[in-house]
């Protein structure tokens, strides 16, 4: 891996977040890299599955940061994301 995740590995990562969590989604979630140049990425990510609630509340979990109630869509620095592929590894 390089300093940031790529798109696959975020998404590899969160979709087995939703297989532990019980979810059985196929695609549960949409990410996307938004590049700045000369800085951290960024990534948009979407939460397809039907379960949001309890996957939005797993990533707050291991990120030690609230979401909106009920958002379907948010951000993460690029600092967010490898630390959740970081939580990952070390699971």
């Amino acid at each position: 891996m390089t300093q940031y995740p790529t798109q696959t590995e975020l998404l590899s990562y969160l979709t087995t977040l939703a297989g532990v969590t019980g979810d059985l989604t196929q695609v549960p979630f949409r990410v996307d890299i938004i590049p700045a140049h000369g800085k951290p990425p960024m990534y948009s990510v979407m939460i397809k599955s039907p379960h949001k609630d309890r996957l939005r509340q797993q990533i707050g979990s291991i990120l030690s940061r609230p979401f909106a109630l009920g958002a379907t869509s948010f951000m993460l620095t690029g600092n967010e994301a490898a630390a959740l592929i970081k939580h990952g590894h070390s699971a």
